[in-house]
């Protein structure tokens, strides 16, 4: 419609334009009039101007018009209302037009950013990059994990690892893989699945990462339990009687052995000693095994964490006081880097005192045989996460060998002679049911430091 009227005002003033010419032509050879014939003629350069005018202007508003789509600038707008009849459709249409795009694009990007938040929200990393690895969108999930401020290209994690890096690239079409990545003294085990998309005839990888150490930590903790209480349950049921009967033969024996020698009958006391000293051995043993069998089931009986506000600071103190008799005993040197003075956390003080303990003890004994022996414990808050307590203990000892640092953990495994195996396991479930973990970082030689992560109260 628009383009109609475009056309019959251009044919009009076409019209109009050779009418006059032969006006023109007519005057100049069947008058003399030349006056008249001079007017015509000058009338005939206004009408040629107006025309040009006419057309010109009409490129230049649809070349504006174009441009302005071309930018994505939507908001130019066209003056319908002061303008005369000819251009009046043609600048509504044009604003209509631009009033269309402006929907469209308030709505894409209304849309946009309903996915990013929806993407924001969500607890796994996403991660998606085209085939020159170029990343087109990642959530901040993805940038705590890896620790990454910013992440442009995949290429820049192959600092990081590039077993991930390759995973990234390398994992098919719907499909997982699971890699460890280490950072400082933490371990991730990322669970690493792969969508490949056509958008636009490019290949889109969305990649999808989520760290499932914890919940592997916790199933394998929950395995334990339900094996130490399989075990503890059919071991008390078996010895149990084993110790009633042998203290029952013992007092039969005893009986026996009294009334042969009030009838005055001959006993040889050889063997009575080998029957009472074999039972007494039975006996001492089966109590021993029931014993140490009570001492695993505080694996299963560990009680609730009671969770209050506890500053770290005067938390190590008291654990100084603890152990400050026993380090000057043996010898060994206790460095406490003590954090500034309302640096607190969410914890049951008394249990974490006793990981500390615990931690600290093993460390002495590592370093025992050290030249300068030394247990050193660090508090801070690490740059990459405001909202965590790290708590290190280090020692100067010969170093966990790599064989023995992914047992120290299960439950019944030690490398002490006297040691029962439980004290790292339990320490690494109230650390769990503080929420927060436990990692170990040593190598052959020396030092092992052990970390303890915990949510830090914020004001």
């Amino acid at each position: 419609m628009v383009f109609n009227g475009f056309k019959a005002k251009l044919l009009f003033r076409l019209l109009l334009l050779v009418a006059i010419i032969v006006l023109t032509v007519f005057v100049l050879y069947r008058t003399d009039w030349y006056m008249t014939a001079f007017c015509l003629f000058l009338l005939v350069l206004f009408q040629l101007y107006d025309m040009l005018y006419f057309v010109e202007r009409t490129n230049r508003d649809i070349s504006s018009f174009l441009e302005a789509i071309k930018h994505s600038d939507f908001t130019q707008r066209f003056a319908a209302e002061g303008a005369n009849s000819s251009f009046r459709d043609l600048y509504s249409s044009f604003n209509e037009i631009s009033e269309s795009f402006q929907r469209v694009k308030t709505e894409k990007q209304a849309h946009y950013h309903y996915l990013q938040t929806i993407i924001e929200q969500v607890g796994t990393g996403i991660l998606t990059f085209n085939e020159e690895g170029e990343v087109q969108l990642v959530n901040h999930v993805v940038k705590e994990l890896l620790r990454v401020p910013h992440l442009r290209n995949i290429h820049a994690l192959e600092r990081l690892s590039p077993e991930l890096v390759y995973a990234l690239w390398h994992t098919k079409h719907n499909e997982k893989s699971l890699i460890t990545v280490t950072q400082e003294q933490d371990q991730l085990l990322l669970n690493v699945h792969v969508t490949e998309l056509y958008s636009r005839g490019q290949l889109l990888r969305i990649v999808t990462l989520q760290n499932i150490q914890s919940e592997l930590e916790e199933q394998e903790l929950q395995t334990w339990q339900k094996v130490i209480r399989v075990l503890t349950h059919e071991i008390m049921n078996s010895v149990t009687p084993v110790i009633s009967l042998t203290s029952t033969v013992a007092g039969l024996l005893e009986s026996e052995v009294i009334a042969k020698q009030a009838a005055g009958e001959p006993i040889e006391e050889e063997v009575l000693e080998d029957m009472q000293a074999g039972l007494q051995t039975i006996e001492r043993r089966s109590a021993g095994m029931l014993h140490f069998v009570k001492d695993y089931r505080r694996l299963m009986r560990l009680p609730v964490s009671e969770l209050r506000p506890v500053k770290v600071r005067e938390l190590l103190q008291n654990v100084r006081r603890l152990l400050q008799p026993d380090m000057q005993t043996q010898h060994i040197s206790l460095k406490l880097y003590l954090p500034e003075e309302n640096l607190a956390i969410q914890a049951d003080a008394e249990q974490l005192e006793q990981v500390l303990i615990n931690l600290i003890k093993n460390g002495m004994e590592a370093c025992e045989a050290a030249e300068k022996p030394c247990v050193e414990v660090l508090a801070y808050i690490p740059e990459q996460e405001k909202n965590r307590v790290r708590i290190d203990v280090t020692d100067n000892g010969a170093g966990i060998p790599e064989d023995v640092r992914d047992k120290i953990f299960i439950p019944f495994y030690t490398t002490k002679k006297q040691g029962s195996g439980i004290g790292l396991s339990l320490s690494k479930q109230i650390i769990r049911q503080h929420g927060g973990s436990i990692r170990v970082n040593s190598q052959p030689g020396g030092p092992t430091v052990f970390s303890l992560q915990l949510k830090a109260i914020t004001e």
